[in-house]
């Protein structure tokens, strides 16, 4: 896995250093039409847990709906952040939401793999910058190197993750998982496994938009969550919706994603 040796390299390859690098998205097919094929194989990156919720739609459709073979990879476990749980986060926030994510795995049948990089605690004015958030990833072992181990191993058809210069919310950890998850993708086609399609989950609800946040990127689809998932015809976006309930210590942010259900109609990617 080159721990602690990619150095100033791998930050040049993965792009966590620069303004902006080039999305390496592949939208010859539609996700739907991606997710038609009967080997289709899913993989979704994010930085967080609870980050899923954010296409969840999606990934309801492949991993429920259809039953495509599904993997999460989650970068860290999102200890710098607030415990909303009732009764607290005993022993660590970073390991309530470990176990937390584990039950959502397990709603949409999926195998999760569940790194443990550096979060950067609240508030979000204290964040380090991309760069220096970058530098700390790769010292505690080349984030693309264990992705691409994952895709090696999984061997998806589809990948998901953020945009790679505003990553949905401007997070910059959101960046960062999608810079290496695209370094990742890179590697792998070099070493035994193209991925065919990848596919980046955009923010451009209005609500962000008025306020002058989301992405910047224009989506080529909209992918429409209320595609039937499972044999009980629900659609797709209540299956992700539900499967929020598990990040409880979170219940202030994924209870105001479940607020927004009215807007949720598309995932654009």
């Amino acid at each position: 896995m080159f721990e602690g040796r990619v150095g100033w390299l791998g930050l040049l390859v993965a792009g966590v250093g620069c303004a902006g690098v080039q999305p390496a998205a592949t939208p010859g097919l539609t996700l739907e039409e991606a997710l038609q094929d009967p080997e289709a194989r899913v993989m979704w990156v994010g930085a967080h847990p609870d980050d899923e919720s954010l296409v969840g739609s999606a990934l309801a459709r492949a991993c429920v709906g259809l039953q495509r073979p599904c993997a999460l990879v989650v970068m860290n476990r999102g200890g710098g952040g607030e415990c909303l749980r009732k009764g607290g986060c005993a022993p660590t926030l970073g390991e309530v939401r470990a176990r937390e994510m584990v039950l959502v795995a397990r709603a949409y049948d999926a195998e999760l793999h569940h790194f443990d990089y550096f979060n950067a605690p609240l508030p979000v004015s204290s964040f380090p910058s991309r760069p220096e958030l970058g530098r700390r990833w790769v010292e505690e072992g080349d984030p693309a190197a264990r992705i691409e181990q994952v895709i090696l191993r999984f061997k998806p058809t589809v990948l998901l993750t953020f945009d790679p210069n505003n990553g949905f919310t401007g997070h910059p950890e959101h960046q960062l998982a999608s810079r290496f998850a695209l370094d990742a993708v890179r590697r792998a086609a070099g070493h035994g496994h193209a991925v065919a399609n990848v596919y980046l989950g955009l923010n451009r609800f209005w609500m962000y938009r008025a306020l002058g946040a989301g992405d910047p990127a224009v989506p080529t689809e909209a992918f429409d969550t209320h595609a039937r998932c499972g044999p009980v015809n629900t659609p797709c976006l209540d299956v992700a919706l539900a499967a929020t309930r598990a990040h409880r210590s979170q219940a202030g942010d994924m209870g105001r994603v479940r607020s927004l259900r009215p807007q949720l109609g598309q995932v654009y990617l």
